[in-house]
């Protein structure tokens, strides 16, 4: 039987942390470690050919972050391969999705009955303002993209929320601007205009329309990642910035696996297993003492889950979340998930 073509898009990423990532460089590694025969996509290149490439592939990878720059024609590549149904991918349809949206992402994580805090999201100008006059205070406002706690507010009043209310069905906004910054929508709407008037570029998505509102959960000095590859959790916490309220993207990481407790796992574990993902981050936090999920992203910086000490396993034999001793880098744990799933593919 011939060994199965795996076709990977190249991809060297900055990350939000301003670090570089490859996994691609690492995949093709493994492949001729392994004896996997690969192609070199690149969807970017000027040559035209790399649909016809593709057409030969028995898989096709390719790890890409949130600009848009990558997320937009990397989430329609893999829509349109998981409609032909012709051959696995990862991230498959499932994982990728609602990459970066977290109106979609709430929608998905309470039609599955997965507790997290209350969200609302109001597509009405009219239906915000009856909400916000009748809201208990604070509230986390939030952009529907964003990592690493941009565009997270905490609003305290009803004063600020109509702000961003009158700013995002109004004007729109690339990103909220800086909360102690003095008179900060003016300086917001000038750095925009200014922005169009030179034909600036920009990366990222324009957020007008909508209104995303989160329950504030207090107590919470840090917030649990929890990363689900496969049958793996890689997890750690993150302690809040100083006087501030977030977690993600403050660099102050414990990866001490006695401060990751069992029902935050069992969570983790039960969301990745009821929405099919292959690759799964969930930022968990406590609401009166139980475990919910704030976030989810198919997104995470590699070098974070690689410095855990090792990892937990959950395999159909036990209940029970297993340690298992020793570092993992996530790109080794993506492609042995994703061969294996070639190779019983073949013997079926």
């Amino acid at each position: 039987m011939n060994k199965p073509i795996i076709g990977i898009q190249r991809d060297h990423q900055q990350l939000s942390s301003k670090r570089w990532q490859s996994f691609s460089a690492r995949w093709h590694e493994l492949a001729a470690q392994h004896g996997v025969a690969t192609l070199d996509i690149d969807i970017f290149s000027n040559s035209a050919n790399w649909l016809d490439q593709l057409k030969d592939c028995d898989g096709f990878m390719w790890w890409f972050a949130q600009p848009l720059s990558v997320s937009r024609p990397g989430r329609r590549l893999i829509a349109s391969l998981a409609h032909l149904g012709k051959i696995p991918t990862f991230p498959n349809l499932n994982t990728i999705w609602h990459f970066d949206d977290k109106a979609a992402q709430s929608y998905l994580l309470q039609l599955a009955d997965i507790p997290t805090p209350a969200t609302w999201v109001f597509w009405s100008k009219s239906q915000a303002e009856e909400f916000i006059d009748s809201a208990d205070y604070p509230l986390v406002l939030k952009l529907s993209s964003g990592v690493i706690s941009k565009n997270v507010e905490l609003v305290h009043t009803r004063r600020e929320a109509r702000q961003h209310l009158d700013a995002l069905f109004d004007s729109g906004m690339y990103a909220l601007p800086p909360a102690n910054l003095p008179w900060r929508w003016f300086v917001r709407r000038t750095s925009e205009a200014m922005r169009v008037l030179l034909s600036k570029p920009t990366d990222e998505e324009f957020h007008k329309g909508y209104l995303l509102l989160q329950e504030f959960l207090p107590g919470n000095d840090f917030d649990i990642r929890i990363t689900i590859i496969g049958k793996r959790a890689f997890a750690f916490r993150r302690f809040n910035r100083p006087g501030d309220f977030r977690a993600s993207g403050s660099g102050r990481i414990d990866w001490d696996p006695a401060g990751v407790p069992r029902d935050a796992l069992l969570l983790a574990f039960q969301t990745a297993r009821i929405l099919q993902t292959q690759s799964l981050a969930v930022d968990v936090l406590r609401r009166e003492g139980e475990p919910v999920i704030a976030e989810i992203s198919y997104y995470y910086e590699g070098w974070a889950i690689a410095e855990c000490p090792g990892h937990w396993e959950l395999s159909t034999h036990t209940s029970e979340p297993v340690w298992v001793e020793g570092a993992m880098r996530p790109e080794d744990a993506i492609w042995e998930d994703f061969i294996a799933r070639l190779d019983s593919r073949s013997i079926r």
